[in-house]
């Protein structure tokens, strides 16, 4: 009797062990099924299933603004050369730009370009470049081409001479230049012209940056203010452009019923 009860203990012990081992084994998987972290574990981030979006950028890295806050007053801006207008058909010519990439959303714009038969001017950052390496060649194998918006979009403005001259050489490769938020004064314009490069700004500013939604983007990059010879400005990159993406097919399909062509600014 008394062996059967000791037999009968030690059992009892063994299967409280192993329920209790069970237990917190089983405990791991409900805990990230839930979305909460496991405590003194790092957090199970989710597989990415769509096209990943822009990383929050390095603190070593330049920070980018597309524009101007709201509320503050313009830069002071030198007025845009004359653009050609006509092509060699006699349509009226329209100068689509995209400012602050590469980004992921420039290989969209390229589609779209091609699609419609068209092409753009991309006005590139150095740092951006870096990033996605193979799009330059890429904007230039489908027939648009690039501008220097500099290395880090730095206010030029407000710059030394030298440190002009470095966020320009540092920049991409191109005979144009449109300097970050269109900021520019006598300073800039004639150290950009001892180096034989042309300044290019803009005539038409979607404010796309904004994101005030896809038919306000078309109402502004295809409305009434824009004429042959145009330059319009929007953004590929510097934070999220899927307005701009999505606006763009509009976009080129009305300057297209008005008679227009879409081109890339020549000589960049």
């Amino acid at each position: 009797m008394l062996l059967a009860v000791l037999v009968l203990g030690v059992a009892a012990v063994a299967t409280g062990e192993d329920t209790t081992r069970t237990g917190a084994v089983g405990a791991a998987p409900s805990a990230i099924a839930s979305g909460q972290p496991t405590v003194g574990a790092p957090e199970t981030k989710p597989l990415q299933t769509q096209s990943p979006t822009p990383s929050k950028p390095d603190a070593r890295k330049p920070r980018t603004r597309p524009s101007r806050p709201k509320g503050s007053p313009p830069p002071r801006q030198h007025k845009t050369e004359r653009m050609q207008t006509r092509s060699a058909n006699g349509r009226g010519i329209v100068y689509l730009t995209f400012d602050d990439g590469p980004s992921q959303y420039t290989p969209a714009i390229l589609q779209i370009l091609r699609a419609t038969q068209s092409t753009a001017t991309f006005f590139e950052l150095g740092f951006r470049q870096a990033e996605y390496p193979g799009e330059p060649a890429h904007v230039r194998a489908e027939g648009s081409n690039i501008g220097n918006h500099t290395y880090s979009h730095a206010d030029l403005t407000k710059l030394k001479p030298a440190q002009i001259s470095s966020e320009v050489a540092r920049g991409p490769r191109s005979r144009c230049v449109r300097p970050p938020f269109g900021a520019t004064n006598p300073t800039v314009s004639r150290l950009l012209a001892r180096k034989g490069l042309r300044q290019v700004l803009w005539t038409v500013d979607t404010q796309d940056w904004t994101r005030p939604g896809r038919k306000q983007i078309v109402k502004t990059a295809a409305g009434p203010a824009v004429k042959a010879g145009s330059i319009v400005l929007m953004h590929d990159g510097g934070g999220d452009r899927s307005q701009t993406v999505a606006a763009l097919p509009q976009i080129i399909a009305t300057l297209q019923q008005r008679g227009y062509v879409v081109r890339r600014i020549p000589g960049c």
